[in-house]
């Protein structure tokens, strides 16, 4: 299937700047992971996250599905001026108003409900003023990814520098969370500076904005609370079943995981609000709705297949000398990797398709079953064994999820798994694999043999596209000379 996307130069673009972006959400956590594990240390951090996982639920309610929601009304409008300042003025005060009382609700839980560390929890809470006034939804809305790229890449950037900066030992906790909030905060800032361009503030009435909206956004809220049901409750039943040790075990081992695979879901933000845009506006919207998530499943593939058994290959060499401190976390890694096999295809039948297309219940129906089973895994084996028990629960659930996406569009929309291509991504993967452990068991352990160790890898996995003309890659490679000799022309 020819890949429909690379052609369309704004998407591409779009996709340029959220893959920037994610390419700094992976640097910056490698750089500041073991500085904060040395100098802040395992209990201050898992305290920390704890008191994030509780606060997390209280900014799910309050968001409610706006994120996706927002996403996808602003794409449907994003044409016509003055129903696009209607529709985020609308939205965004809802938002407001619903997290001020997911705010109020937060504290009042804190006061009576936690006994130790309760400042830092009072601290942590203020993190809900920043997801109060994220507009970030509107700028993927209209695809421009480009401010919202930017944005966010100063912000991670700062925080990281003053932490490196100013947090020296685990008192500084403290500091460490402020630091948090306030490059958040910042960034708001910067993005309602740069929403100008687009819009003129008009009066909505609230009573309108709750009327239009509230029901479109609750619907997606299910599948929303049915999915962190899986990632944010398995922090929480860690420190209440478990200890909070293991927490920040369970949360910087799926971190090191979940960050490659952001490079993947990133084309979910991207093709998410244009999927949206031609299947409602477009002739023949659902073929080329189609068409979009056939290449797109195709990319996520050929990228997710040699992340995880790549990861998986040198997490023991790579955590031998990046966090020492902490063994456990190279087998939790080692555990946790299929999930970017699986999220990587739920992201393209779930998000880029079932969300766009309005197939809201069969998509609450699979998160909600993938939430259920999380739950009760997480209830027998986390009591006995902590981080590893959270893993397994969420490796069983995203299978569950993805499984039966897979089920329910099957009528809708033919990837073709049995194609040359993804057997050339398994025989590629496979390969490369082979070689990465081939090489840990003969280099020293170090950051020079470890890069050593990746770019072989990748040179292995490269060769095969190459050698077998994979079709995709040839494709793109095609695309990629065209354009560059247009631009010379």
């Amino acid at each position: 299937m020819r890949p429909v996307f690379i052609m369309d130069k704004k998407i591409f673009k779009n996709y340029f700047y959220n893959i920037l972006y994610q390419l700094v959400k992976i640097v910056l956590p490698l750089i500041v992971a073991p500085y904060t594990a040395t100098h802040i240390g395992l209990t201050p951090l898992g305290t920390y996250n704890y008191a994030g996982s509780i606060m997390n639920w209280f900014i799910l309610f309050g968001i409610l599905g706006v994120n996706t929601y927002g996403n996808r009304q602003i794409a449907k409008v994003r044409d016509d001026k003055d129903l696009r300042n209607k529709t985020f003025f609308e939205i965004f005060s809802m938002q407001v108003c619903n997290m001020l009382i997911a705010m109020a609700a937060y504290y009042v839980f804190i006061r009576f409900a936690i006994r130790e560390n309760r400042f830092y929890y009072y601290l942590t809470g203020l993190t809900m003023l920043a997801s109060m006034l994220d507009i970030t939804w509107f700028f993927y809305g209209v695809e421009d990814f480009k401010k919202a790229s930017i944005r966010n890449i100063i912000v991670k950037c700062l925080g990281v520098g003053l932490i490196m900066t100013l947090c020296k030992k685990p008192e500084d906790l403290w500091l460490y969370i402020l630091i948090n909030v306030g490059s958040e905060l910042v960034g708001q800032a910067i993005m309602f500076v740069q929403l100008r361009q687009y819009l003129t503030f008009k009066p909505i009435s609230l009573k309108e904005a709750y009327h239009n909206h509230f029901r479109a956004t609750f619907q997606l809220f299910v599948p929303t609370i049915a999915i962190s049901v899986y990632t944010m409750l398995d922090q929480t039943m860690v420190g209440a079943l478990y200890n909070k040790d293991h927490v920040q075990l369970y949360l910087t081992s799926m971190n090191i995981v979940k960050m490659f695979l952001m490079l993947i879901t990133s084309i979910g933000s991207v093709m998410l609000p244009r999927v949206t845009n031609v299947y409602y506006n477009d002739e023949d919207g659902a073929k080329k709705a189609e068409a979009y998530i056939g290449t797109t499943m195709k990319i996520s593939m050929l990228l997710a297949l040699p992340m995880c058994f790549g990861m998986m290959s040198i997490a023991r060499s790579f955590m031998a000398w990046y966090i020492p401190v902490w063994p456990d976390l190279p087998y939790l890694i080692m555990m946790g990797c299929p999930v970017i096999i699986l999220i990587s295809m739920s992201n393209v039948t779930g998000i880029q398709y079932m969300v766009p297309t309005g197939m809201y219940n069969q998509y609450s129906a699979s998160v909600i079953a993938g939430s259920c089973v999380n739950f009760l895994i997480n209830l027998f084996l986390i009591p006995r064994y902590g981080a590893y028990g959270a893993i397994v629960a969420s490796v069983i659930a995203e299978s569950t999820v993805t499984g039966i996406q897979l089920f329910l569009i099957r009528d809708k929309v033919k990837f073709g798994f049995f194609h040359k291509s993804y057997f050339v991504y398994a025989i590629g993967t496979a390969f490369m694999a082979a070689a990465v452990v081939f090489l840990t068991t003969i280099l020293p352990v170090g950051t020079f043999y470890t890069l050593i160790e990746v770019a072989v890898g990748m040179l292995v996995y490269a060769a095969v596209l190459l050698i077998t003309r994979e079709e995709l890659v040839m494709n793109v490679l095609t695309a990629l000379k065209r354009r560059n000799g247009e631009s010379h022309a």
